[in-house]
């Protein structure tokens, strides 16, 4: 595996493992940045939109007093 498959990866696990919302959108927003400077394609952002999605769900979802 790639040094940047290896960062991709990473990214990915940072958000699925985000606590609260505002650690789901500060990786995120990390992400987005990383992704746009490598110019990254749709294809290698794929599976790190598909885990920010999945996160969002179970954070909004989750039985709490606040996802923030």
């Amino acid at each position: 595996m790639g040094k940047l498959e290896e960062q991709i990866e990473s990214y990915q696990k940072k958000i699925t493992n985000a606590q609260s919302m505002t650690d789901l959108l500060l990786v995120m927003s990390s992400w987005q940045t990383f992704a746009d400077t490598r110019g990254l394609t749709e294809e290698q952002r794929k599976p790190v939109d598909e885990a920010y999605l999945r996160s969002e769900a179970l954070l909004i979802t989750k039985v709490s007093k606040s996802p923030w």
